[in-house]
């Protein structure tokens, strides 16, 4: 079952990127998504997540969190450094 997951999810990724006309944009959200929904399926199945404590989840769950908001607030930056 995860595998089919994981082989689905990878084939969407795939063929995002032949979809003609779609913007930069929709692709990197959509194929940030499918990659988050992957990872979330290797966590929930093969790190055994679905069956432990709260607090453990929170453990694994909140560093994941950390890259996002660097990442945004990088982008941020630069948006603004490129604006001006």
């Amino acid at each position: 079952m995860v595998f089919s997951a994981l082989t689905i999810l990878t084939a969407l990724e795939i063929g995002i990127t032949y979809i003609p006309g779609i913007g930069h944009t929709s692709m990197a959200t959509a194929l940030v998504g499918l990659a988050l929904g992957k990872a979330w399926t290797v966590g929930w199945f093969f790190m055994h997540l679905g069956h432990e404590t709260r607090v453990l989840k929170l453990t694994v769950a909140l560093p994941f969190a950390f890259p996002a908001i660097y990442a945004f607030a990088l982008i941020a930056d630069a948006a603004v450094r490129f604006a001006v």
